[in-house]
C-alpha cells in the first residue's frame, strides 16, 4: 500500500474492511447522525491543532496511500472529532498538513533507507514517554548494566514492542536518551565503552564470554577473578559459567546465563555496583532473600512462576556448586519453589462480582445475536435506479433507491466489495460509496446482518460454556447433532461431545442438573437445545459453503471478516487448532464493550478454560458429592477428579466446609437432649457403627426398628432386622429394566465396600446384608441374569457416577 497506487475499487475495498472491523469492534451501541458539515470540521481542527505542539506529540500515524506511505491514524480523527470511521477515513487525506508539522518539528523522522511506519510512530512514542519524565523520574528509571531496563518500565506511554528498539530508525532515538543520561550523570559512559569492549556489543559475544568463563577452573577461592569496577560482578558469572558445564544442550546452557543476568540484577539492586566479593557477601539466608525477590516480580506480573522456577533452580544449583569450592566454607539454607498452578487466571474462577457481570452481558449479547434470526423487514421504498444498460441513471443515486436495488433484484442478500459480480452488484456498490456512510453503517441502519462473524457466536459459546463446564476445545468441536434429548439408556438428555486426550468420544450426561447450583437450574436442557436450535439456524445460511468436508456439520462456524480470508467460512476449531485470534479477539472485545471488571477494578480476563473451575467452584459451594462432580467433569476415575481439585488449590474451600461441618456437630451435640432410655442398643454394632440402608426408592433410618405395622405381622420377630426391607427386588411382580441397573450395580458396590472395610458382618445386619447380596446377585451375575453382556456391561459402567447406596458413618 505504502508504494504505488491503487485502483478504485481496491480503495472502497480497503474502505470496507477497515469499516467492518471498527463496527464490529465498537458493536455501534449507538448510530451517529448524518454529518453535513465533516470537511468544514475537519479543517477548523487541523488549523487549530497545527499550532499545539504538544498536541501533535500526541498524534499516531499509520500506513496511508500517499507518498510517504503514512498519515495520521484514521482511529486518532475519529475519536477527536466524534465522526464515524467511514467519515474520518474519506476526509483523512485534509490532516495532512499535520504530518507535515510533525516531521518539521523532529517529533517524526523519515528515513533515508526503508521503512515501516510502526518504526517511526514507535520512535513518536518512545521519545514522548521519556521528554515527560521529571529529573526525579529519570533518577528512578531501572538501569541495569549501566542502560535502561525497558521490561521493568511500567507505563502506559512507552512503546508495548521493544523489539523496535533494535531497529534503526528507533535506536538512534534510544541511544539519544542514554546519552541524555550520561549528561545528568546517571549512568556512566565510560562504563558502556570498556563493558562494550569486554562483554562485545551483541548477544552473540556475550555468550562467547559466558561460555569461554565455563572454560576456566573453578576449583579453589584462588580460581575466582578479582571484581574491579567494570566487572563487579565477575566472580558470579564465574560461577554461573561453571555450573552450566553440567549441562550439554544449549537451552541448558542459556537457562544458566539467562538465571545469571536475574541473579546480578538483584545483587545490584541490593548492594550496588561496587566490586562484588562472594565469600564476603553471600550468606546462609541468600537463596531464601532471592526467592522473595522472584516473589515480588510474580506478583507484579514481571516474570512467570514457571520462569521464576527455573531461575531459582539454576540459583539454587549454583550455590550448591560453590559448597564444593575447597577453602570455601559455605552452606545455605534451602527453599521450596513456586507453585505454578495458580500463575494466572486461566485456571481461577470467577469470582461471585464477576459472575454476575459476565451472566448480564452473555444475555445482553445473546439478544443482540438473536436479532440475526429476525426476517429482514422489506420497505419498499424508492425506485429502478438503473437503466437497460445497468448504469445508474443521474439523479437516481439515492440511498432510498439503493435499498430499492437489495430488496428486489438482489433478493435481501448482503453485497461486499469483495464478492460483487454482477453489473447490479457494482451500482449498488457505488451509490453506497457515493454516500456520506459506509457500506456496514448502511446495514446497521436497515437492520441487515451481513455476515455471521465470530462476535455473533462468542455469546452462545460463553453460554455453553457456563452451563456445562466444558473445555474450549471440547466445546468447539461440538457438531449440531450432539445434543440428544432423550438418551436410549437413561431416557435424559445428554450432549456428546470430543475430550482432548481420551480415547474417543464420550457421553457428556446432564441428568444431574436438577442439583441446587446457582448457574444450573432445572431448565439447563431446555437452554442448550435453544443454543443448538439457534446456532443451527444462524449459519444454515452459508454452511454448504465450507470448503472442508470433515467440519460441515460443524455447530460453531463462522464467516471472516479478516482482508486475507473474507468471506471464507471456517469452523473456529479447525485442523490446526484454535483460531486464537479470532476467538481472543472477540472475548477481549466482549469485556471492552460491556466493561467487565476483576474484583481490583482492572480489565477482567475472560477465557473459556476459566468457566470449568468457576463450574467446580459453584458445585463445591453448593455440596455436590465427590462423584457427582466425577460425572459433570467426564473423568473416568475420581482420582483423576480429586487431582484435578487440589490443581485448582480448593482446599481453601474444602478446609471452609469441614470447619462449618464442625461448628454444626459441634451446635448439635450442645442443643441435643440425650434421653438414654429411647436408645435402642440394637442399631449399634460394637464398633459404634450406625448403618443408613439405602434402596432405589427409599432410605431406612433404622432397621432394626420398623414401623407399627410390620411389628404388628406375624412374622416380625422382636430384635430382629425389619422382614419387609427391600423385598421389591425379590418380587416375582416388579419389573427392573436396564434403567435400573446402574443403581443396582452401586448398591452392590457399596455393600461389598462395607463388607470388606468393617465388620458389619459380624452384627446383626450381616443377614439383611447377605439376603440383599443373594438378590442382587441374580439380577446382576450373567450366569443368572435375564439381561444381556452389553446391558450389564453399560449398568456397571454408569454406576461409577451414582453415590446413592449404603452410607456407614462412626457415631460416638
Amino acid at each position: 500500500m505504502k508504494n504505488g497506487q491503487i485502483a478504485i475499487d481496491e480503495v472502497h475495498k480497503d474502505v470496507v474492511e477497515r469499516e467492518i472491523f471498527e463496527v464490529d469492534f465498537e458493536m455501534a451501541e449507538r448510530k451517529k447522525q448524518p454529518i453535513k458539515n465533516a470537511e468544514a470540521a475537519v479543517m477548523e481542527w487541523v488549523s487549530a491543532t497545527v499550532k499545539d505542539t504538544e498536541a501533535l506529540w500526541e498524534i499516531p500515524i499509520s500506513n496511508a496511500d500517499n507518498a510517504l506511505g503514512f498519515g495520521v491514524a484514521v482511529s486518532y480523527i475519529q475519536n477527536a472529532l466524534d465522526f464515524p470511521y467511514s467519515t474520518a477515513f474519506k476526509y483523512r487525506e485534509l490532516t495532512n498538513p499535520l504530518v507535515e508539522k510533525m516531521i518539521n518539528e523532529g517529533i517524526i523522522v523519515v528515513p533515508n533507507e526503508s521503512y515501516e511506519t510502526d518504526e517511526i510512530d514507535t520512535r513518536r512514542q518512545l521519545l514522548n514517554w521519556y521528554r515527560k519524565l521529571s529529573e526525579e523520574e529519570k533518577n528512578r528509571l531501572p538501569i541495569l548494566e549501566n542502560e535502561i531496563s525497558a521490561w521493568r518500565i511500567i507505563s502506559d506511554k512507552f512503546p508495548k514492542n521493544q523489539s523496535l528498539l533494535k531497529v534503526n530508525t528507533v535506536k538512534d532515538a534510544w541511544d539519544s536518551i542514554h546519552n541524555d543520561l550520561q549528561n545528568l550523570g546517571i549512568i556512566n559512559n565510560n562504563y558502556r565503552i570498556m563493558a562494550e569492549q569486554i562483554y562485545g556489543k551483541s548477544n552473540e559475544s556475550r555468550k562467547a564470554r559466558f561460555n569461554a568463563l565455563a572454560q576456566k577452573d573453578l576449583n579453589t577461592e584462588s580460581d575466582f577473578i578479582d571484581p574491579s569496577e567494570l566487572e563487579p560482578f565477575i566472580q558470579v558469572e564465574q560461577l554461573f559459567a561453571s555450573s552450566s558445564r553440567a549441562v550439554s544442550s544449549e537451552s541448558g546452557k542459556e537457562n544458566y546465563r539467562t538465571a545469571n543476568n536475574l541473579f546480578i540484577e538483584f545483587l545490584s539492586e541490593s548492594y550496588g555496583s561496587e566490586p562484588f566479593s562472594i565469600i564476603e557477601v553471600f550468606d546462609e539466608h541468600l537463596l531464601s532473600r532471592y526467592r522473595k525477590y522472584l516473589e515480588y516480580k510474580i506478583i507484579n506480573k514481571k516474570i512467570s512462576s514457571h520462569h521464576a522456577n527455573t531461575v531459582l533452580s539454576s540459583v539454587r544449583i549454583a550455590l550448591v556448586r560453590l559448597t564444593q569450592i575447597h577453602n570455601i566454607e559455605y552452606n545455605f539454607f534451602d527453599i521450596n519453589g513456586f507453585s505454578t498452578s495458580r500463575e494466572t487466571d486461566a485456571k481461577k474462577p470467577f469470582t461471585m462480582n464477576e459472575r454476575i457481570q459476565i451472566l448480564d452481558a452473555i444475555e445482553k449479547e445473546l439478544n443482540e445475536s438473536r436479532k440475526t434470526l429476525i426476517p429482514y423487514n422489506k420497505m419498499g421504498v424508492g425506485e429502478n435506479p438503473l437503466n437497460k444498460e445497468g448504469f445508474i441513471i443521474k439523479g437516481l443515486s439515492t440511498l432510498e433507491n439503493a435499498r430499492w436495488l437489495f430488496e428486489n433484484p438482489l433478493m435481501c442478500k448482503p453485497i461486499h466489495y469483495h464478492t460483487a459480480e454482477s453489473s447490479i452488484e457494482k451500482s449498488f456498490l457505488k451509490i453506497i460509496a457515493d454516500s456520506d456512510k459506509g457500506l456496514i453503517e448502511i446495514y446497521n441502519e436497515w437492520g441487515v446482518i451481513p455476515m455471521i462473524i465470530v462476535d455473533i457466536l462468542t455469546p452462545y459459546l460463553l453460554r455453553l460454556a457456563q452451563i456445562t463446564g466444558l473445555n474450549a476445545n471440547s466445546l468447539l468441536s461440538l457438531n449440531i447433532n450432539d445434543y440428544i434429548d432423550s438418551h436410549p439408556a437413561t431416557s435424559r438428555p445428554c450432549l456428546r461431545y470430543w475430550k482432548e486426550r481420551s480415547d474417543g468420544h464420550k457421553e457428556y450426561h446432564l441428568d444431574l442438573f436438577n442439583a441446587q447450583l446457582t448457574w444450573l437450574t432445572s431448565t439447563q436442557a431446555k437452554s442448550i437445545r435453544i443454543i443448538f436450535e439457534e446456532l443451527t439456524l444462524l449459519t444454515c445460511g452459508f454452511r454448504t459453503d465450507i470448503e472442508d468436508e470433515t467440519f460441515k456439520e460443524r455447530l460453531f462456524i463462522y464467516q471472516s471478516n479478516g482482508p486475507k480470508k473474507y468471506g471464507k467460512v471456517s469452523p473456529i476449531l479447525g485442523n490446526k487448532g484454535t483460531n486464537i485470534k479470532a476467538l481472543g479477539s472477540s472475548l477481549s472485545r466482549f469485556v471492552k464493550k460491556y466493561n467487565l471488571k476483576d474484583d481490583v477494578g482492572e480489565p477482567l480476563t475472560l477465557t473459556i478454560s476459566r468457566f470449568r473451575p468457576t463450574f467446580v467452584s459453584e458445585m463445591l459451594d453448593n455440596g455436590v458429592s465427590l462423584r457427582e462432580i466425577q460425572l459433570m467433569l467426564g473423568h473416568s476415575s475420581i482420582q483423576t477428579t480429586i487431582n484435578y481439585l487440589d490443581s485448582l488449590d480448593f482446599n481453601s474451600i474444602s478446609r471452609m466446609k469441614i470447619n462449618d461441618k464442625l461448628k454444626e456437630i459441634h451446635q448439635s451435640t450442645l442443643d441435643k437432649n440425650i434421653d438414654n432410655s429411647s436408645e435402642d442398643m440394637n442399631s449399634k454394632d460394637n464398633d459404634g457403627l450406625v448403618v443408613t440402608f439405602h434402596t432405589p426408592l427409599a432410605e431406612c433410618r433404622n432397621i432394626f426398628d420398623p414401623p407399627d405395622f410390620v411389628k404388628n405381622l406375624s412374622s416380625y420377630i422382636p430384635g430382629t432386622p425389619c422382614s419387609q426391607y427391600n423385598k421389591c427386588l425379590g418380587c416375582d411382580n416388579v419389573i427392573i429394566t436396564a434403567k435400573n441397573l446402574p443403581e443396582i450395580f452401586a448398591m452392590k458396590r457399596d455393600y461389598t465396600l462395607l463388607t470388606e472395610h468393617t465388620r458389619v458382618m459380624d452384627t446383626p445386619y450381616g443377614h439383611v446384608i447377605s439376603e440383599n447380596m443373594e438378590i442382587i446377585k441374580g439380577i446382576t451375575d450373567p450366569e443368572l441374569s435375564d439381561f444381556s453382556l452389553k446391558e450389564l456391561e453399560d449398568g456397571r459402567r454408569l454406576a461409577e457416577y451414582i453415590e446413592t447406596t449404603t452410607l456407614v458413618d462412626g457415631v460416638i
